[in-house]
């Protein structure tokens, strides 16, 4: 589904031959927001109950239940590198002063949070104006941070991103 948001958002930025009409530049921004969204909800989804079949039920149900605005927090403590003491406290540092947050997870959480704001300016402020050539970027970005970041083994790094993203608001409120 997310590679098919891609697909749309490259056809909604290039749509108009001469000059883009800016709806359909936002649009395109929207959608690859989206795609992004969703692709991260689901690796969470997978993570959590499994990739079967049989399980894609479950997964639906509980793709439900991320918010936008908890990811967003996941993400900005992701993507600064450090995460909150109270949620770091616990986890293994293997010798390291603090937990290393791997640079494929820094770089998506990135993405995300960059990407939300782009989606509230291009869905909410007319005065905003976008380039096709930008959001052509934008797209491709994604494209390259979803491919790198499915190419992360299934490490318990990697794992605790996906369900921190779920999690968030439980775990960085406890003391």
């Amino acid at each position: 589904m997310f590679s098919d948001l891609l697909d749309q958002a490259v056809v909604l930025a290039t749509i108009d031959l001469r000059r883009p009409k800016q709806a359909n530049l936002r649009r395109a921004v929207s959608t690859t927001y989206y795609s992004l969204f969703h692709f991260l909800v689901d690796r969470s989804c997978r993570a959590i109950l499994g990739g079967s079949h049989k399980q894609r039920g479950f997964r639906d149900i509980l793709a439900r239940a991320f918010v936008h605005a908890n990811m967003l927090k996941a993400c900005s403590s992701f993507d600064g590198g450090q995460l909150p003491k109270q949620v770091e406290k616990t986890i293994p540092l293997q010798g390291n002063p603090q937990y290393v947050i791997l640079k494929p997870i820094q770089n998506i959480a990135s993405a995300f949070c960059e990407l939300q704001q782009k989606r509230h300016l291009a869905d909410y402020d007319l005065s905003e104006r976008f380039e096709r050539s930008e959001v052509l970027t934008l797209i491709d970005q994604v494209r390259s941070l979803i491919s790198a970041f499915d190419q992360l083994p299934l490490t318990d790094d990697r794992q605790f991103f996906l369900v921190s993203l779920l999690a968030w608001k439980e775990m960085s409120g406890r003391t």
